[in-house]
């Protein structure tokens, strides 16, 4: 894929990169250390809005598959809820689908 990637550690390290960067799609772990994925798409989302920017699509990456996983993940802000273990095309048809950019980086 033409993308580049770039990683954060933990949940807050991940909303400085995003503030501080220009991204077409987030990938959000949602157990991370310090500021878990919930919250770091929630701060996210009020970012984007304080700053007049649209919405960066934000696909929850977890192993939690219940329908009350799902819903917790939309309602922090996240486009889309995949569960791991993934499949390598799943993640893929994922990227294609929701980001914003065609070529760029995926956080």
């Amino acid at each position: 894929m033409p993308y580049q990637l770039d990683m954060a550690e933990n949940g807050a390290a991940g909303v400085q990169k995003f503030q501080s960067g220009t991204y077409g799609l987030v990938l959000m772990d949602i157990q991370m250390p310090v500021m878990d994925g919930y919250q770091a798409t929630s701060t996210i989302r009020a970012w984007e809005r304080s700053q007049g920017h649209e919405a960066t699509p934000i696909i929850a990456l977890t192993a939690n598959a219940f329908k009350d996983d799902i819903d917790k993940s939309l309602a922090a802000g996240c486009t889309a809820h995949l569960t791991k273990p993934i499949k390598k095309q799943t993640l893929l048809e994922a990227i294609l689908t929701h980001s914003t950019l065609r070529v760029g980086r995926a956080a």
